[in-house]
């Protein structure tokens, strides 16, 4: 339990002080990011069966994130998406403000140190709950540059794995990000 404690405070320390800065990415009161699924189809369980409509002003899938660095331990940030009028949880939107809640377990063990690849500055491993998909597991990554990308898995069971998308366990990347005043949703 005292080796839980240590790490949990070192990992603490290390973002309060900025191990590879993390400030930057705060997005205070004024800013957003914005991101797009980049690698969603309708396979991926993350869209409906037959994707975006292809005359939809909204397409494709995107995500508003506020990043809060001061709570990167606890909550990271909020979380909604574009979908209320063609998604998996349509007429709500898949994500509607949905806190982003850093896997305390996860910060006493060798996975919270992960580097996905050498430009990630931090990857921080969280829940986040979907207005109808039930809790997601996501993984957070703030990437050298500025950037961000966050990726969702949509965990069911294996016998729902050949319904509807709604049914289906599903996996996204959501990146090209910009930060802005607003992403128009």
């Amino acid at each position: 339990m005292r080796r839980n404690t240590i790490l949990v405070t070192l990992y603490a320390i290390a973002v309060a002080t900025g191990c590879k800065s993390v400030e930057r990415f705060d997005t205070g009161q004024d800013s957003v990011y914005c991101l797009e699924l980049i690698s969603g189809t309708s396979e991926s369980g993350m869209v409906p069966d037959g994707g975006v409509p292809t005359d939809s002003a909204v397409n494709p899938l995107r995500l508003a994130l506020t990043i809060d660095a001061q709570h990167l331990s606890t909550r990271p940030g909020v979380l909604w998406s574009n979908d209320a009028d063609f998604g998996l949880c349509s007429p709500q939107p898949l994500f509607d403000k949905a806190p982003i809640r850093t896997i305390q377990p996860a910060l006493s063990d060798v996975v919270s140190s992960v580097q996905l690849t050498s430009d990630h500055v931090q990857d921080v491993f969280a829940w986040v709950d979907s207005t109808c998909q039930n809790t997601m597991v996501s993984i957070l990554s703030l990437i050298d540059g500025g950037s961000v990308e966050v990726r969702l898995f949509k965990p069911k069971s294996a016998m729902d794995d050949n319904g509807p998308a709604q049914q289906r366990s599903g996996f996204g990347v959501f990146a090209r990000s910009q930060r802005l005043p607003t992403c128009g949703f």
